[in-house]
């Protein structure tokens, strides 16, 4: 089923492509962490290359593969090399991840014509395309996003004779009565690279300043010692304090699900939705994802779910100029950014950005598919601190 549906993506390809009509060889050089050891996203991303090759016979993909956030060290050093791969899937366009610095460079493909043709504007909302854009161009064709459910047990809840935390102030006494009872209101790890705790402190700032203003407030435009901020991190603390596992600091996130929330002692959970397909399906059904709640008086009074654009394809500028590898790459750019591709990867359980992704629950679950729903309801963008 996954040939077929990834054939039914190879269709979507220009069928007057001149690389195809072509016989020359051609060789593309893609730099990537999405196949390799740990990847979730091997399986899709291994077939689309082998259905594109299969379509384009003159053309070989070759590949540099780095695991994880390996990848970035490896871009780094192609870019003071001068020796740019010709396509690389990487994360969003902004300082943090050095991307000012390659697009200054000029080495960096400028992929606005791409981005406009309907075929693949329609493709994605206009946040996505915001995110993408850079002083007036676009430098990437969105792949991947992440958002940050809450999610919750509802077996435990019921169980335990409690309401589900809808309101702030349910939610205050949830957290009290849980922590009474001997079952635990967060699955979290408390790890720094996972970041896990700091997702909760993220929602309640959001929440009490507005979304802005706090990320503003990460950045050293506001003050810490601000009243408003004062009272958010008092808020933040009475959902918080001693509400997490005991061993938290020991656990990943994939560690911590599996010990408390697949089990039922964990109540609640708010973390990346990369996470998501640690969660048994067995035990799936039991979840549901709510929206976190606003403050009563605070600056948001939406609830929306944080959510971002956080992978990108990109190309070389010296690759696009190439009259003979320029039409392939943009080629094999809209097939590996295709509405039929992202619907494989959604049906791997990883959040996609384009418009209209469902999913299958048999291959992934409800929950994810609910997830990648309300995701692309939420009217919320954020950028991500890192």
């Amino acid at each position: 089923a996954v040939v077929t549906v990834i054939t039914m993506a190879a269709g979507c390809s220009s069928s007057n492509s001149s690389a195809k009509n072509s016989s020359a060889p051609i060789t593309l050089n893609f730099a990537t962490n999405l196949i390799g050891s740990g990847a979730s996203t091997s399986a899709v991303s291994e077939q689309l290359i082998k259905e594109f090759e299969a379509k384009y016979p003159n053309v070989h993909i070759e590949l540099q593969t780095a695991a994880g956030t390996a990848l970035q060290s490896l871009i780094q050093l192609s870019f003071s090399s001068d020796n740019v791969p010709d396509v690389f899937n990487f994360w969003r366009p902004q300082p943090a991840f050095n991307m000012d610095k390659y697009i200054a460079s000029g080495k960096l493909g400028d992929l606005s014509s791409l981005a406009a043709e309907p075929s693949v504007k329609d493709l994605f909302d206009q946040s996505a395309w915001t995110t993408a854009t850079v002083d007036g161009k676009v430098w990437g064709i969105p792949l991947e996003s992440f958002s940050v459910p809450f999610i919750v047990n509802t077996k435990v809840f019921a169980e335990a004779g409690l309401p589900l935390p809808t309101t702030w102030d349910t939610l205050v006494s949830d957290v009290a009565a849980l922590k009474a009872k001997g079952i635990i209101p967060w699955m979290v790890s408390q790890m720094p690279a996972e970041q896990s705790n700091e997702r909760l402190l993220d929602y309640v700032l959001d929440r009490e300043l507005g979304n802005q203003k706090a990320l503003d407030l990460y950045a050293g435009k506001v003050s810490f010692k601000s009243p408003e901020v004062e009272k958010a991190l008092a808020d933040y603390l009475s959902i918080s304090v001693n509400a997490g596992p005991s061993d938290a600091s020991a656990l990943t996130n994939n560690a911590a699900i599996a010990k408390y929330f697949n089990t039922g002692q964990g109540a609640m959970m708010l973390t990346n939705s990369g996470y998501l397909p640690a969660i048994d399906k067995a035990v799936a059904s039991d979840m549901k994802v709510i929206p976190f709640p606003t403050i009563p008086g605070a600056a948001q009074t939406t609830a929306n779910m944080e959510k971002d654009l956080t992978a990108l394809m990109y190309a070389s500028a010296k690759g696009l100029a190439d009259p003979n590898k320029g039409p392939v790459i943009k080629d094999f750019l809209k097939f590996f950014t295709s509405h039929e591709a992202q619907t494989l990867l959604a049906n791997q359980s990883i959040l996609v950005p384009a418009i209209g992704v469902k999913g299958d629950p048999a291959s992934t679950s409800t929950l994810f598919v609910d997830v990648q729903a309300q995701s692309a309801r939420s009217e919320e963008r954020r950028v991500e601190r890192v």
